[in-house]
């Protein structure tokens, strides 16, 4: 056998794995060990522990390197790259979003989540109160329900309509989806604009009465409610 293990370790004397040593060429019986490694076998490790040669000895010492942990304040997470034990105030356990950490635990920071679920409830409303105003209406002044568009264009349109005091034609959609230029009365174009001006109305006191039902539940810092104030859930 011309080769044998032996066991490097770092400028630390931390192990970090085999590798082999040569018989000398030149004298019988003497092995070339590489710098930094030894002949003995290392003991083994358990979870965070390494192996540590002392110049006489291995030891077992306790060792997160490797390992990301959590700052038990500020929630920070520090990536240990040494061997070295688990830093004061760190945790290896991962905080969730707007957590604190309270006896030996993650626990939700109720205050704080429902601030956050709040702002994001509040513009989910605004979004979908205009998504509401501007997705079309329903009015039967032609003798049947149809349907009008009220983006802000037609909006625009409908009110130059109404405002010139003439019969005109307006684009609607009758039962079947079938949209055309229709003819209105003056009269009709005013009904039609007062059907909108319901719609949007019905639309914002919507918006209004959810947005308060926001604000109580988070002074309550009820989760539960500020989830429940979505404009799914409320009634037009």
């Amino acid at each position: 056998m011309t080769t044998k293990i032996v066991y490097q370790t770092d400028h630390l004397g931390i192990y970090t794995g085999e590798t082999s040593a040569d018989l000398s060429p030149v004298e019988d019986g003497v092995w070339l060990i590489p710098g930094g490694c030894v002949e003995v076998a290392p003991p083994k490790t358990g979870a965070q522990q390494a192996a540590r040669w002392d110049g006489r000895a291995w030891t077992l010492i306790e060792s997160y390197q490797g390992l990301t942990a959590y700052h038990k304040v500020t929630r920070q997470p520090m990536l240990i790259e040494t061997p070295d034990p688990l830093p004061k105030d760190y945790t290896l356990k991962a905080p969730g979003e707007h957590q604190v950490w309270i006896k030996n635990r993650w626990v939700d920071d109720v205050p704080a989540l429902a601030k956050s679920r709040h702002a994001e409830q509040l513009a989910s409303l605004n979004v979908a109160c205009e998504q509401a105003i501007t997705g079309g209406f329903y009015c039967d002044v032609l003798g049947e329900p149809h349907r009008y568009d009220s983006t802000l264009i037609d909006q625009v349109n409908l009110t130059s309509q109404v405002v010139l005091g003439n019969d005109g034609h307006l684009a609607c959609r009758d039962a079947l989806g079938v949209k055309a230029y229709r003819e209105h009365t003056a009269e009709q174009l005013h009904l039609v604009s007062t059907a909108f001006n319901h719609h949007r109305l019905t639309c914002q006191q919507k918006a209004l009465s959810l947005k308060d039902q926001l604000d109580a539940a988070l002074t309550a810092n009820d989760l539960a409610a500020i989830d429940a104030a979505s404009w799914a859930a409320g009634q037009a």
